[in-house]
């Protein structure tokens, strides 16, 4: 009996150095609801195939530029969320002309090369705040294991009377595209109606195509055509588009050209370009209709909403 007690006493004390978790007892032995389970920890995987990272961040502003420096606002930055995704910044005490800025470091730990194509923030209120990605990183590709800086400018914070004692929180995070080196960014040309993004200032090459009037048209899909020239590049499918004066319907068709999209985004709006930060951009990331697609050599969007002449850019993300 002895003998046995021991055992027992032995078998609790090993058990309570288990990481386990002991079920409600509800009376009588067989009753436990169970009687322990293993603790878990839930790990989140981060990709590896197509993947950016914050590797480094530091923030400043710009009353060191002041005659007579303010020094009563203050801009913080730190990396935070799930594989290093996300900037967390925060402005203490803004003032009409305060400029927070960010300076940071991106590396791409996945095994594609990398497009950045912009920037997204959750701060509810994009009229007033302004955030400017500065330098060379917008539209910049970013090999396996490269790492590249840029500089975040912020600006136009709210000018109400109780701003100067406010604090403003906002999470960034870097939009970007990967696809394997194969494969080509194309974009739709209609003709006579195409303009480069060259002609509104941008070294990213690209097509818009309008104004169109309600009818039907048909544009041909280019793909690595990088000097703005459909010669350059390689025919891949036509895009058509039905407008009816409300409605675009648009239609990928590459079927027969031995290529298949991965992603198409699409820009349907009264401007030549679609609007960024109160200025224009010709990032596929910031175009307001996105399709992720496998293999397909087929996409349609319906674009309501639309009055007048309309402009279009149509992007895809080829791959033979």
């Amino acid at each position: 009996m002895r003998k046995a007690i021991i055992i027992i006493l032995a078998m609790v004390v090993a058990l309570s150095a288990l990481p386990v978790t002991f079920a409600g007892y509800k009376g009588g032995w067989k009753n436990w609801d169970r009687f322990w389970q293993p603790s878990t920890t839930v790990v989140y995987s981060c990709p590896t195939y197509c993947n950016v990272v914050f590797t480094s961040v530091s923030a400043s502003d710009n009353e060191h530029t002041f005659t007579e420096p303010k020094e009563v606002a203050q801009t913080t930055a730190s990396i935070q969320g799930d594989c290093s995704k996300n900037l967390v910044i925060t402005i203490d005490n803004a003032y009409p002309g305060y400029q927070g800025i960010v300076d940071f470091c991106v590396q791409n730990t996945g095994i594609y090369p990398a497009t950045v194509t912009g920037i997204t923030t959750d701060y509810p209120d994009p009229v007033y705040l302004q955030i400017d990605l500065t330098g060379e990183l917008e539209g910049a590709v970013i090999q396996p294991g490269d790492i590249k800086c840029g500089q975040l400018v912020i600006g136009g914070i709210p000018q109400r009377e109780d701003a100067q004692n406010r604090t403003f929180t906002f999470t960034i995070t870097i939009d970007f595209l990967c696809f394997p080196v194969e494969c080509e960014t194309a974009f739709a040309h209609g003709g006579s109606y195409a303009t480069c993004f060259s002609y509104y200032g941008f070294s990213n090459w690209g097509w818009t195509n309008g104004p169109l009037g309600t009818g039907d048209y048909t544009f041909d899909i280019y793909a690595g055509a990088g000097s703005c020239d459909p010669l350059d590049g390689e025919w891949i499918g036509e895009l058509t588009v039905n407008y009816n004066g409300s409605t675009a319907y648009v239609f990928y068709d590459i079927t027969g050209s031995g290529y298949t999209m991965d992603e198409t985004h699409l820009y349907v709006g009264s401007d030549p370009l679609p609007s960024k930060n109160g200025g224009y951009t010709v990032s596929p990331g910031q175009y307001p209709y996105k399709h992720d697609l496998d293999n397909k050599t087929t996409d349609e969007y319906t674009v309501t909403g639309l009055t007048g002449d309309i402009y279009i850019v149509a992007h895809a993300v080829a791959c033979p």
